[in-house]
């Protein structure tokens, strides 16, 4: 048995590994995968350096990159989102119309990766994020409608259409790559020891995993009702849309999963250059795509 550690509890987000499951993706593999959900306390990245989690949809590059320069022994193997899919954003009528305006306010992110990318994105504009009042972002958007923070994170396919579907029409909304800043999140991950290992395990749980991305963005209704199937108390209509924007952030060129090598050095290069990694990181060693097949 195989286990899978998403990054945060079940919701459309993660369909493509539902209906891998559900279609008998997997099983054709010679596969068998326990999803598990995740949460604000639950690290990918550790748990997969330690061995407990043999595979997990993680954080973004960021927090890849951030674990290899910590020692951890992890690798991606694939990215679902092909940008970043996390904006900050803030009311029109708080005045704040820049990232200099940041200054001074509380700002609210997930410390998955995301803070990186906000001090990072700071730091390029000159901003010192010592300069703001940085806490931990809170399951529901209740403390940014209630004003108690002033900048909150939202990703695009979740936090952000409900923003909009709850009539906030004054939102300015903060997207790195307005910035210049893009490169993959919601990487696919495995230790070194797994490659070494069991590098035909990996292969297959990858061409497993994409087949069913493959099928839950051509087939969206399915992939609704396979969340559905894990949370029935999710609302139809929000994962709808959820599966609508993570479909989006899933395009790319070369094909649904691919990790493209230019980006990966080019959110390096971002981290280092705005002091959120402290040293290089090998970059042969911390990413391949020796697993990922086109079509």
């Amino acid at each position: 048995m195989l286990s899978l550690r998403l990054k945060w509890l079940h919701q459309a987000q993660f369909a493509g590994y539902y209906l891998a499951e559900d279609k008998g993706f997997y099983r054709a593999e010679g596969l068998e995968v326990e999803i598990c959900s995740g949460g604000p306390d639950v690290d990918p990245e550790a748990l997969v350096a330690s061995g407990e989690a043999d595979f997990a949809q993680a954080g973004g590059t960021e927090s890849l990159l951030a674990a290899r320069a910590a020692g951890l022994p992890v690798v991606a193997i694939g990215a679902v989102f092909q940008r970043i899919d996390v904006a900050f954003v803030a009311r029109k009528e708080a005045g704040i119309a820049t990232l200099s305006d940041f200054r001074g306010r509380v700002v609210s992110t997930w410390h998955t990766g995301v803070e990186l990318i906000l001090r990072a994105l700071l730091r390029q504009e000159s901003v010192d994020p010592a300069s703001i009042v940085e806490v931990p972002q809170a399951e529901s958007m209740q403390p940014f409608l209630r004003g108690e923070v002033a900048v909150a994170a939202a990703t695009f396919f979740n936090q952000l259409p409900q923003l909009r579907g709850q009539g906030l029409t004054d939102l300015v909304v903060f997207d790195p790559a307005d910035h210049g800043v893009v490169f993959p999140r919601d990487v696919i991950i495995t230790s070194e020891k797994m490659i070494a290992e069991s590098a035909d395990v990996v292969q297959r749980f990858l061409r497993a995993s994409l087949l069913g991305w493959k099928h839950a963005i051509a087939h969206q209704g399915e992939a609704v009702a396979a969340a559905l199937r894990r949370d029935p108390t999710l609302d139809a209509d929000h994962q709808a849309v959820m599966m609508r924007e993570v479909g989006k952030l899933m395009l790319c060129p070369q094909g649904v999963g691919h990790l493209e090598a230019a980006a990966v050095e080019a959110a390096h290069r971002f981290l280092l250059e705005n002091g959120q990694i402290g040293s290089p990181v090998d970059l042969s060693r911390a990413c391949t795509t020796r697993f990922w097949q086109p079509g």
